[in-house]
């Protein structure tokens, strides 16, 4: 209103839960940019984690809005933000479904609490704006009305007269205001509006109260009675048509529905079920339709009639997503609802025809309160992904509901309400009706019209007032049953033949017998007397033996007959059978066969109800059984607590296939007959409603139910429902009035004793008939004895919460005679032997779950009593211990035989036990075979050697469940599969496992044992599945049609050789196999709420298994385990007086053990009892106990022989020390006198030493000076020398030269030489040269000669040049100082030439330079060899020198060698002396200490002594104590446990302490820095904290723990993790990597 008066855009958002804040998101960013202002209404049905986020976003607009920013950033982008932007919010606080607002929200909003209105003034308004005089007064009895109503009438769910009714009324009389005359009192017309407003709504006893209130308000005021008119016509017409009976309370009801729809858009049929709410509403349909098309053809009608089309939809069979739709979390996808589709499609059509919404189910504030602003006037439906479909005045919603109990008082006011009683129809119309389509029957008519009148209402009165239904039925419904019977039985072929002589009677007996098995087919075995009382007193023709019920009609003799005349006589079951095919034929299996099959074949869904064990899920299954295969295929769902309406309509979609566009019919062509059982297993949601069942009700009414992706209609034909339920309780609940009326009701009873003994005893005899004779009467003796023993335990033995698995039914007995039928002639001959194993059996099945010693001890001695007074056998000697029986013992043969030598079975457990941890990749299992264990064993293979044998192993953990089943898998060569739990382990994943072990169990064959832990429960849908596993063997949606395809082809050649073709009997043959092969063994923990409540929601686990109850280990377990443990711990007496040999004492340690185990369980159970507290004491807490008591010996006894050995190696040292001391005493004298005599020689030597200096230093004196006087004349004759050579230096480069031309020459250069006759002037006189230089005749000739000579230029390299004469070299300079004896000039001539040439210039350099080098040399011979014999008497000299200064080292080196070791021995005089001191000290100071040392020693002595009994009282608290409080920590420790080890002489510390025993001083007073507070428990919970082998779980109600851990691991890197962050896994698995503490915080129970 105000944005309207402001003239502002107002969007009006109904919130709901499914609401993220991205769409809240997008629609603020909306509103910020275009500044308009928003209503969201229900604000607090969002989800509180939405709603946090939510404030966020609001705080960012409000912030901006403040700073008057034009621009801002939202949610990561940067937006336009217009200033006039409104964000209201509208909520009613405190009901179902609301949450409270976070505080940060609440700040930013201004809180405006609405007023209860002043209704008396608001009415006056409206009735003025309507037309109305005399308001005032008007008003003032509108509104006293409604205030009268409200507290005078009864307080019903449906009422509501609140401000929307009163403004409805208003408007409705605002209408007749407008179309009445104006002479017509406005008293009259507003009388005549509340009257048609508030009647429809108002129940049978209110209306007269109602009617007097307006009586004394508008006193003498009389209504005119309305003229029949064409509407009235139109009803009565379609009434007819309808084949429906014209009752003045159902055209009533339509008149109401009609003017109720005229004033509201939303209204809700409300009644029980069976008071005609579908007749009125479709009767209201056919009659508009009506009036429109007389209207069309101008027929008189009224042309304001429309057709009317409708949307069925029942949205409790769908969830709350597939109803509005949702977005997909992950990828942010909008998948579309059902109803947001169905009604975008409604609201699009735009033709006149009226569009109803019909919402046939239940109303729940879950999801009524997103439609509220449909339902309001704003007629909007805003989906979350921020769709608003508009709903146009053709579109309404109409609600067909039970009851509005879990309706919000928000949504009762938005709706026009139509109440419709039951007790106002009754049952006679639907019977008119019924009678009325047998219209051509006119004899039968009257004698069914009659057999009513006669039968029915005193048969309806006895069962309303006198007997007791299992599960309630209403009278229509019974009445609808009685005629559906009749209509299934009084058929030709059971003799009603209509014409015949008897068809009256056969009419009637036919008629009685549907009575029975109708009205009186729902009562319990009481009411059954009762209704049988009644019959025989209005129908005398029953005989009188047994009761109506067991009597059906005789089509021969058309009279009546018992049941038991058309069982078979002598009848057997085939000896090959397998127990579970074998049904035995009683009257019960064969007359609710008939019944229920009559009823199937009328395709009329029919209920069998009965307590659980009655055969109902037999007799469904005999029902499947008869069905011709051809022409029917079958369908068996197991419903349980988990199962859903998705899972129940995807089990139906595979089993059938499309027709045409939305017709989808059973595969091949045939019918479908749908088995459900536990039909009312399926949890109620929080508002009581069963989505399985309301899709089951949908598909009843309508035929069709919704394509949940794509929202489309699919209707299902040709199926025909089947149920079984047991009564209410115990996980099965009370399923919905509505749709318990769309079946027939058949009640099965127990059986009478009569019945199962002849079922169980027709078995077991016929098994017996080939033994020996005194055996075979016992046939009956054990059935009538079984059968009591059952009565006994389901009678005494009650579940109660902690017992909830003492659930007994007839299963029980089977299953102990199915233990019979495995008895063997040849080995149980005698009538002892069959004696044991029935004891044997009736342990097995009814003792096994028996979870206490007390009750399995009140079922000994039910068992002793009864083979007592029955057989005349006593217990004791029967049976001297509790008998076991095995198959697997013998080679080869599968004989079921009694296990008598208890031995020879653990010898042959143990070898199997070895076997099985010597196979490959097998993981190996430490397992001690106790008596105990090897029972559970034999127990297990017992039922997993059965067909479809599964197991429910319960018990502690660590109790051995799982080991003891791998074993006894492994005896019997089955495989075992475990799923393995990772991170990502999810339903997929344990499906895709699933499929894995049906493939091996069902295609390869392979007998398979699938175990499976309560700690593998990720999810709880994995039970569902269990159960189902356990129960029909199909797990639903496990295989889609491609996965199925692999499965076929793997089982291709077994079909093909069979004979099986057809989808149906593919999948019944594959479950078969696998259920056959596949044997489930359950291991579950007794501990907590989850065990009771899976044992409540899943019958499965109960029914479908034998339970084995692992109780606490005996006493005996006990000391084996021990024993094996501690076989390598040495045991010794300390040999004292009276002590015990060392086996005694093993012996006694052993006892104590066991003492220990049992001590704590039963403080346990006191402190339960007296504190509330629980404690589990489990095996595993005695394995940690034996095996911390192995580790815990070894440690300390090291530890204190080591601190032994330390004082014994310082006492020994101490004696060392002494003996020492007296040898260095001595020592010391010796080492004195060695260095006075080496004091003496170091002197001697010295003056010897100075003596020797003197002559050494003056014979160098001399050596110097000569030294330096030879220098100088070295250095002249260096100078000569040098001078010689620098004149030799100038000729040696020609010499150079001319060797270097002479060697370059060869023969051939000679030759060429000689070659010349007349050789050249130049030639010629270098020859000469040459000639004169060899001193030879200087001639050509001669040359010539010469130059022959082989060795010619070898002789001139080796020419003598030093001894050249002067005549020589005279001649020879004068050849040289020609001008033309040049080489260069020669060369021009000849080569050879040129170098002899070069030769000869070269040889007169030389010869010229020599002349004056030669006497240089000379002289410089003479000087050095002066010099060498000056160098000789030198060098002597100094050789002398070196001798004398060699000796003199020689002499230094003794003095010093002598002052050395005169050195070393003051030091170690010096040494000896102080260590003799300190010696001495340490030996007067340590006498006192060697006391105590001694003491010491002795007190590790005696700690060794104690040992044994101190480290296992010390093991037994770190295993057991922590849970306990101080005060019963010190009752077990020295109450009990030291009390016991002192009785059986194992020595122990007297003053023994926990926490000093096992934790030094110095840690503790660590600990105690660190916040450990100081008292002794905690000291204990800090040594436990810090030594257990377990990791820690404290509780820790102060904080003390988390504290002291926090400050005692921080320095160490301490990661605190907290299970609700969202990467604690990622964290520890980072702490697991790097060995980082880890302290997880806030664990939950």
């Amino acid at each position: 209103d105000l944005s309207k008066a402001l003239a502002k855009q107002c969007v009006v958002f109904n919130c709901s839960e499914g609401l993220d804040y991205k769409s809240m998101g997008r629609m603020f960013s909306g509103l910020a940019q275009t500044g308009a202002w928003a209503c969201f209404d229900e604000f607090n049905r969002i989800n509180i984690e939405v709603l946090s986020v939510v404030a966020q976003q609001v705080s960012s607009i409000v912030q901006a809005l403040s700073s008057n920013r034009s621009r801002f950033v939202f949610e990561g982008a940067e937006i336009r933000l217009v200033g006039s932007v409104g964000i209201f919010i509208t909520m009613n606080p405190g009901y179902a479904g609301r949450t409270e607002l976070p505080d940060n929200l609440k700040s930013m909003f201004r809180p405006v609490a609405m007023m209860v209105p002043d209704s008396a003034m608001i009415a006056e308004i409206l009735l003025f704006g309507q037309g109305f005089g005399n308001t005032r007064v008007l008003s003032k009895k509108v509104d006293t009305l409604y205030k009268l109503a409200t507290q005078q009438l009864s307080r019903q769910d449906h009422y509501d007269f609140g401000l929307r009714a009163l403004v409805a009324i208003l408007a409705a009389a605002g209408a007749k205001r407008r179309d009445a005359a104006e002479s017509t009192m406005d008293e009259v017309i507003l009388l005549g509006a509340m009257m048609d407003m508030n009647l429809p709504k108002l129940t049978v006893d209110d209306v007269p109260l109602f009617r007097g209130i307006v009586a004394d308000l508008f006193p003498g005021i009389e209504l005119p009675v309305a003229e029949p008119g064409a509407f009235r016509e139109a009803v009565l017409e379609e009434l007819v048509e309808r084949g429906l009976q014209q009752t003045e309370f159902v055209v009533s009801k339509v008149q109401q529905l009609y003017e109720t729809k005229l004033t509201r858009h939303s209204v809700m049929v409300v009644g029980p079920t069976g008071s005609g709410k579908t007749v009125t509403w479709k009767t209201l349909q056919g009659a508009l339709a009506r009036l429109h098309k007389a209207g069309a053809s101008g027929g008189g009608g009224d042309a304001k009639f429309n057709n009317v089309k409708i949307y069925p939809l029942n949205p409790k069979a769908l969830s709350l997503g597939e109803l509005y739709g949702e977005f997909d979390l992950g990828t942010n996808e909008w998948t579309d609802g059902v109803l947001s589709a169905v009604m975008r499609t409604a609201c699009a059509d735009e033709r006149p025809d009226e569009k109803w919404l019909i919402f046939d189910g239940p109303v729940d504030t879950l999801w009524i309160e997103s439609m509220n602003s449909v339902m309001d006037s704003n007629k909007i439906l805003t989906l979350i992904n921020g769709e608003r479909i508009a709903m146009p005045d053709q579109v309404s919603l109409l609600f067909e509901v039970e009851d509005l109990s879990v309706a919000s008082p928000a949504t009762i006011s938005r709706c026009g309400m139509v109440y419709l009683d039951q007790r106002e129809l009754g049952w006679r119309p639907y019977v008119a009706s019924w009678l009325e389509r047998r219209r051509d029957d006119e004899d039968g008519i009257n004698a069914l019209q009659a057999l009513f009148d006669r039968f029915v209402p005193p048969a309806l009165d006895v069962r309303a007032r006198q007997c007791r239904e299992l599960v309630p039925t209403t009278e229509v419904n019974a009445v609808t049953s009685l005629c559906n019977l009749f209509e299934a039985l009084a058929t030709e072929e059971n003799g009603v033949v209509r014409g015949e002589p008897e068809y009256a009677k056969m009419v009637e007996l036919w008629f009685i017998f549907a009575l029975i098995w109708s009205v009186g087919g729902s009562v319990d075995e009481l009411g059954r007397r009762k209704i049988d009382a009644l019959i025989r007193e209005l129908e005398s023709t029953f005989p009188a033996k047994d009761s109506v019920y067991e009597y059906c009609v005789d089509t021969k003799k058309r009279q009546w007959m018992l049941w038991e005349e058309q069982m078979t006589p002598n009848w057997r079951y085939p000896p090959t059978a397998p127990f579970y095919k074998i049904i035995v034929p009683t009257v019960d299996t064969v007359r609710y066969n008939f019944i229920v099959s009559a009823l199937v074949r009328a395709n009329f869904p029919t209920a069998i109800v009965g307590p659980v064990g009655t055969g109902k899920t037999a007799v469904a299954t005999g029902v499947l059984a008869a069905q011709d295969r051809a022409r029917c295929n079958q369908m068996v769902i197991n419903m349980s607590a988990q199962t859903s309406s998705n899972a129940v309509q995807d089990l139906v979609e595979s089993r059938v296939e499309k027709r045409t566009k939305d017709v989808y019919v059973p595969i091949g062509g045939k019918k479908l007959l749908l088995f459900i059982d536990d039909l009312n297993m399926p949890l109620k949601d929080t508002y009581g409603s069963q989505p399985p069942l309301e899709l089951i009700k949908h598909w009843v009414d309508y035929g069709f139910w919704y394509d949940r992706q794509k929202q489309s209609v699919k209707y299902i034909r040709d199926m025909s429902l089947l149920a079984a339920m047991g009564p209410p309780g115990g996980g099965r609940t009370q399923i919905s009035a509505r749709l318990q009326s769309r079946f027939n009701i058949v009640n099965m009873t127990f059986p009478t004793d009569e019945q199962v003994t002849r079922i169980f005893s027709t078995m077991i005899n016929q098994k017996l008939q080939d033994f020996e004779e005194d055996i075979k009467p016992l046939g009956d003796l054990m059935t009538g004895s079984t059968i009591q023993i059952y009565k006994t335990i389901a009678g005494t033995m009650l579940p109660t919460p902690a017992k909830m698995h003492y659930l007994f039914n007839l299963r029980d007995i089977s299953k102990v005679f199915e233990g019979m039928l495995r008895a063997h002639r040849e080995f149980h001959d005698t009538k002892e032997g069959v004696l044991r194993l029935w004891v044997h059996e009736c342990f097995r099945v009814f003792s096994d779950r028996l979870v206490d010693a007390e009750d399995k001890a009140w079922f000994r001695k039910l068992m002793a009593d009864q083979l007592n007074t029955v057989f005349d056998f006593e217990y004791a000697q029967l049976c001297p211990s509790d008998p076991i029986f095995g198959d697997f013992m013998r080679d080869g043969e599968t004989v079921y035989d009694d296990v008598s030598d208890i031995t020879e079975l653990r010898g042959f457990m143990e070898t199997r036990l070895e076997d099985y941890n010597m196979e490959p990749g097998f993981v190996a299992m430490d397992l001690v075979p106790f008596r105990d264990a090897v029972e559970h064993i034999t127990r297990i293979i017992r039922v997993i050697r059965q067909p479809r044998g599964n197991m429910f192993l319960v018990g502690i953990g660590g109790s051995g469940r799982q080991s003891l089943t791998r074993l006894a898998a492994y005896i019997i060569e089955m495989g075992v599969f475990q799923i393995e739990i990772s991170k990502q382990y999810s339903l997929r994943e344990f499906h895709e496992d699933l499929r894995r072990v049906y493939y091996t169990a069902g295609v390869d064959n392979k007998p398979t044992v699938f175990l499976f832990s309560d700690t593998q429960i990720v999810d709880e849908t994995f039970v569902e599945d269990i159960n189902n596993l356990l129960s029909s063997g199909e797990v639903p949606n496990l295989y889609s049609k491609e996965e199925f395809e692999e499965v076929k082809a793997g089982l291709e050649q077994t079909l093909r050789a069979d004979g099986i073709e057809t989808e149906d009997a593919i999948r019944g043959y594959f479950i078969d196999r696998v259920r056959n092969n596949l044997h489930t063994v359950l291991c579950m923990s007794p501990v907590g709420e989850p065990f009771k409540n899976r044992v409540r929601m899943f019958p499965s686990l109960v029914n479908c298994t034998t339970i084995d109850w692992f109780t606490e280990w005996p006493r005996e377990a006990l000391l084996e385990v021990a024993q094996k443990y501690l076989d390598d711990v040495p045991v010794e007496s300390d040999g004292g007086e009276g002590s015990s040999s060392n086996a005694e004492l093993r012996d006694n340690l052993l006892q104590v053990f066991g003492t220990v185990h049992k001590s704590v369980e039963a403080v346990s159970r006191k402190m339960l009892f007296e504190v509330r507290r629980h404690n589990y004491v489990t095996p595993t807490n005695y394995l940690e106990l034996v095996a911390g008591y192995k580790d815990l010996i070894g440690e300390k006894r090291k530890e204190v022989g080591d601190a032994a050995t330390k004082l014994g190696n310082g006492l020994s040292k101490l004696d060392d020390t002494r003996v020492k001391v007296e040898q260095m005493s001595v020592e010391l004298e010796d080492t004195k006198k060695q260095v006075a005599t080496y004091q003496k020689e170091c002197e001697e030597y010295l003056v010897v030493i100075v003596q020797q200096k003197r002559e050494a230093d003056e014979q160098q004196k001399a050596v110097a000076a000569r030294g330096e006087k030879i220098a100088v004349e070295e250095e002249e004759c260096r100078k000569m020398a040098e001078a010689a050579q620098a004149d030799l230096d100038e000729a040696v480069p020609a010499l150079a030269a001319a060797m270097q031309a002479l060697e370059a020459l060869n023969k051939k250069d000679l030759t060429e030489i000689r070659s010349y006759g007349k050789p050249p002037a130049l030639v010629e006189t270098v020859m000469h040269a040459v000639m004169v230089l060899r001193k030879s005749e200087a001639t050509w000739a001669e040359a010539k000669r010469q130059l022959g000579d082989p060795n010619f230029i070898k002789q001139l390299v080796h020419y003598d040049k030093d001894n050249m004469s002067d005549k020589v070299l005279q001649k020879i300079t004068k050849y040289c100082e020609h001008p033309d004896f040049q080489a260069d000039i020669i060369g021009r001539v000849s080569l050879a030439a040129k170098s002899l040439c070069m030769w000869v210039r070269a040889m007169e350099v030389y010869g010229r330079v020599f002349r004056v080098v030669a006497p240089k040399r000379e002289k410089l011979a003479t000087a050095s060899s002066a010099l060498a014999e000056k160098q000789k008497t030198l060098s002597d000299a100094r050789a002398k020198l070196a001798e004398v200064t060699a000796k003199m080292e020689e002499l230094k080196q003794q003095y010093d060698e002598k002052l050395r070791i005169r050195d070393d021995l003051r030091k170690k005089s010096e040494e000896t002396e102080l260590k003799l001191t300190r010696a001495s000290q340490l030996v007067s100071g340590l006498a006192g200490e060697r006391e105590r040392w001694e003491v010491s020693i002795g007190k590790c002595k005696q700690a060794l002594s104690y040992m044994l009994g101190d480290c296992l009282v010390a093991a037994a608290f770190m295993s057991y104590c922590g849970p306990f409080p101080s005060n019963y920590r010190h009752e077990l420790v020295v109450g009990t446990w030291l009390a016991e080890a002192r009785k059986l002489g194992i020595p122990c510390d007297p003053d023994f302490s926990f926490a000093t025993f096992l934790a030094k001083p110095t840690d503790v007073r660590f600990w105690n820095i660190r916040g450990l507070p100081s008292d002794a428990f905690s000291t204990e919970n800090g040594v436990v904290v810090t030594r257990g082998t377990r990791w820690p779980l404290m509780i820790d109600p102060q904080g003390q723990a988390i504290k002291w851990i926090k400050n005692m691991e921080g320095p160490r890197g301490l990661k605190i993790i907290d299970l609700q962050q969202p990467d604690f896994l990622r964290t520890l698995e980072n702490a697991i990597q790097f060995g980082s503490p880890v302290l997880l915080q806030n664990v939950l129970e």
